[in-house]
């Protein structure tokens, strides 16, 4: 097996599920935190990693306010309705057998499955809503328009897609988006939590992931032989 520092960077790929009528107010809860921390700017993206590091605009603000506004983020999603967000994420290892498109489409199909249960559980309590993605746009973001369309028609590995208001998801820009900022923080965390080990932004939103009766269903780490 690859030693830990020389393993290539897990794959992460995310979801974060919000009802509608908690959108405003995560939004507005970002807006917040800028309006205080850094007033005077046009609405700045949240990205988690540029945000940690100091790249592009954040290496003019001081690291301390960089620290503390990522962990204001986490304290958003962390202090938000429970039955309002819930976290899905699934990280795939990437090795010689699993890599790059086929690694994404992985993750997703892991996310649509689980999003899936998840809606078919609040079915059961009487939540007749349905579920829509959302992608940001990327390098992948329209192949997995093909993606999620297939998952209608034959199902996933963890069963069939009855759920979806819609067959094709959407996308839009995460820097024009609250929820998809909010998202970010989330693959951002997970991936710190099983590459580095860093518990500092994954710890305070643990509890959002989907479970029932203790058992986690909305985090799954994928590992696959390198030989």
């Amino acid at each position: 097996k690859t030693p830990r520092a020389r393993r290539e960077p897990s794959m992460v790929v995310h979801k974060t599920l919000t009802f509608e009528r908690q959108v405003h107010y995560l939004s507005e809860a970002l807006d917040e935190i800028q309006s205080r921390r850094l007033p005077g700017y046009e609405p700045i993206p949240f990205h988690a990693s540029p945000m940690r590091k100091g790249k592009d605009f954040w290496r003019r603000v001081p690291a301390t306010t960089r620290e503390n506004m990522v962990q204001e983020v986490g304290s958003v999603i962390a202090k938000s309705d429970p039955r309002g967000v819930v976290l899905f994420a699934a990280a795939i290892e990437k090795s010689a057998k699993m890599h790059g498109e086929e690694a994404v489409q992985l993750a997703v199909e892991e996310i649509c499955g689980r999003f899936n249960l998840f809606l078919a559980r609040r079915h059961q309590e009487k939540d007749t809503q349905r579920g829509l993605l959302v992608f940001a746009e990327g390098r992948f973001h329209q192949r997995a328009r093909t993606w999620v369309r297939t998952f209608r028609q034959r199902g996933t590995r963890i069963g069939s897609i009855r759920n979806f208001a819609e067959d094709i998801p959407y996308s839009a820009s995460a820097n024009d988006s609250r929820m998809l900022q909010l998202a970010d923080y989330v693959a951002y965390s997970v991936f710190q939590h099983f590459e580095h080990g860093d518990d500092s932004l994954f710890e305070p939103i643990r509890r959002r992931f989907d479970k029932t009766n203790g058992r986690i269903h909305g985090l799954v780490h994928k590992r696959f032989s390198t030989g």
